[in-house]
């Protein structure tokens, strides 16, 4: 322990060094420090390399996403982005009348993130595909989506194979009659395979499936992305997250873009 005389006789040797620390501190404050660079580690983190033979070109560079709702809660996007996301899908509504509560800030937060922006509605096949359109058009009025809407296929409520195909395809007609986009048909593979329709056997298919091989259904023609995690950790993101890869790479990204969603009445 050092005395008061010690002090006083160190007194400019601990003056020097109590300035050299105050200037540690000022010069390394975060606004100080070079910007994080995002690495292809990230992308190696995230999506296993024993996966990369199921994608267009396995050497190509990988191209993920992810998708919420407001389960997830708040969001920090800057550091989705930073982790190696490119794209999200935020869940926009339900059914005909619910609308999620977090949709326009993760989206708001998104944007500002410089991501792909798409929006998904969740299927509800016993209410009227008409009024489930609607409601998601509502919506998405005015907002700047750069990417193909997703239809949320999973649940049958009851009805007939038929039935759930003929409402899935009247509410992604109306979407296109409006807007100009197709709609990206979001399932998994046994799903598809018992309670859809060949009618929809090339429409874009986003595959969720979370073992190893994935199984896409036979008569599902255009396997566009997979959900391969429903239980990944992003930076930003507090809860577990459904983690999702284009399979076609950075030309599928470039195929699922579509600016006009939002922007007709």
């Amino acid at each position: 322990m050092l005395s008061s005389k010690t002090l006083e006789h160190d007194s400019p040797m601990v003056f020097v060094l109590f300035m050299a620390i105050a200037c540690l501190f000022f010069f390394f404050r975060p606004e100080f420090m070079p910007p994080v660079q995002q690495s292809s580690a990230s992308n190696e983190v995230l999506f296993p390399n024993n996966l990369k033979s199921y994608l267009s070109d396995p050497n190509a560079k990988v191209v993920l996403g992810i998708d919420v709702s407001h389960y997830q809660g708040t969001v920090d996007w800057q550091k989705v982005s930073q982790a190696g996301v490119q794209f999200v899908y935020i869940k926009a509504t339900d059914g005909m009348t619910y609308r999620d509560p977090q949709f326009y800030a993760h989206f708001k937060g998104a944007k500002s993130a410089g991501l792909q922006v798409g929006a998904y509605h969740f299927f509800e096949p016993d209410d009227d595909p008409t009024k489930q359109f609607d409601n998601f058009m509502a919506t998405l009025q005015g907002l700047e989506l750069t990417l193909m809407p997703m239809l949320d296929v999973e649940i049958t409520s009851n009805r007939t194979p038929q039935q759930i195909s003929n409402g899935v395809a009247q509410f992604m007609e109306a979407v296109k009659q409006r807007t100009g986009c197709e709609t990206i048909l979001y399932s998994y593979g046994d799903f598809w395979q018992e309670n859809l329709s060949a009618q929809l056997a090339n429409q874009p298919f986003w595959l969720a499936d979370y073992a190893d091989s994935p199984d896409v259904p036979q008569q599902a023609h255009a396997w566009w992305l997979w959900q391969y995690s429903d239980s990944a950790q992003v930076a930003g993101v507090r809860t577990s997250v459904d983690m999702d890869v284009v399979i076609a790479g950075e030309r599928g990204l470039n195929a699922m873009k579509c600016t006009s969603m939002g922007a007709k009445s």
